[in-house]
């Protein structure tokens, strides 16, 4: 049986290697500025529009301007969500083949159970900074409040699938409750995945708002 590249499986040693948390990157589209465009064609550059007094959306100071940073700060945060939410795929997958042996190496269960509940806490925390982060009318703020509701249940399941008192695993029931985890997990990277672009709309990313993620105290 072929194994994931991130979670290696030993039957023979027992052994576990940890999915590897790789920092979040995000992937930030230049355009030229309007100067720039000039410079470049030999016209000058145009004056800038007057403000119409248009509402802040939630994105930038003015509709279609640039990214606020705190728009960019919360456009990387979803992306450490993301990234997460993969770490969680892979290690609920990788519990699945655990449970698939005959018997159940139940030291390698629980280390595995163990990880993927790191993977499943560090997300609700990455979440909630997230929300925090959000500016007031941001067009993620609902998809947010989906995630929330999805990571509650999540939670609930990987508690689930525990070493219980006695040491002994429910195989079909464990396995269940794996093959629903991995359907949670997928859908919620799907649900992040239109945050982030749900995050940025009305507004233009560039390189003079870097992206970085702050944590909200």
């Amino acid at each position: 049986m072929q194994l994931l590249a991130l979670i290696t499986l030993s039957l023979t040693t027992s052994t576990l290697a940890l999915p590897t948390i790789f920092s979040p990157t995000l992937t930030v589209r230049q355009e030229a500025s309007a100067a720039q465009m000039a410079a470049a064609s030999g016209k000058p550059s145009p004056s800038p529009p007057a403000s119409t007094g248009t509402a802040s959306s939630g994105n930038s100071t003015a509709a279609g301007g640039a990214c606020s940073s705190q728009v960019m700060a919360l456009a990387a945060g979803i992306q450490s969500n993301i990234d997460d939410q993969n770490n969680e795929l892979t290690t609920v997958n990788a519990l699945g083949m655990v449970l698939a042996q005959n018997p159940i190496d139940m030291t390698l269960y629980g280390a595995t159970q163990t990880s993927l509940m790191g993977f499943v806490t560090k997300g609700i925390v990455i979440r909630e900074n997230n929300q925090k982060l959000a500016p007031a009318g941001n067009a993620a703020l609902d998809g947010l409040a989906k995630v929330a509701n999805a990571q509650m249940e999540e939670l609930s399941l990987t508690m689930s699938l525990a070493v219980p008192a006695s040491g002994a695993v429910d195989p079909v029931a464990a396995g269940k409750t794996v093959e629903t985890l991995k359907k949670d997990f997928a859908g919620g990277i799907d649900q992040n995945k239109m945050n982030l672009a749900a995050a940025m709309s009305g507004c233009t990313a560039t390189a003079a708002t870097p992206a970085k993620i702050v944590v909200v105290e």
